[in-house]
């Protein structure tokens, strides 16, 4: 090879052409987070059948709001968001945490509202009259 003057220069390599412009493609979904969605998507649905009861519950108390009375099979039902009377003697409802109610007359029976176990109390009882209990007695 001939050695070079410093006004010379070696030749250029040819460059090679633009390569297009295309997006690159998009990543395929690996199985962790596949996996991921699907345990929140899980998650979501079991939050979401654990909240209806509550929810379906408050609605119907706020529909009552403070208090609403009834006849129901000839007795004369009251009830509000947390309380119960059944022909004006107090039916003892307590609370429970899906967001219902039991009642004194039957404890083995959740309701969704105070109406539906003053309701399911009148047709326990019958033509009977709902006793009070006595307290410090």
């Amino acid at each position: 090879m001939a050695a070079l003057t410093p006004l010379e220069h070696a030749p250029l390599p040819e460059a090679a052409p633009p390569a297009p412009l295309v997006p690159p493609a998009p990543p395929r979904p690996r199985r962790r987070g596949v996996l991921g969605a699907l345990l929140a998507l899980t998650g979501l649905a079991g939050t979401a059948g654990a909240l209806t009861p509550l929810l379906r519950t408050s609605r119907e108390n706020t529909a009552t709001g403070a208090g609403a009375t009834e006849t129901y099979r000839g007795r004369h039902l009251a009830y509000g968001p947390d309380w119960a009377t059944i022909d004006g003697r107090a039916l003892h409802l307590m609370p429970r945490a899906d967001g219902g109610f039991i009642s004194s007359v039957d404890h083995f029976t959740s309701y969704p509202s105070t109406r539906a176990a003053a309701r399911a109390a009148v047709d326990e009882l019958g033509g009977a009259r709902l006793s009070t209990p006595a307290y410090g007695a």
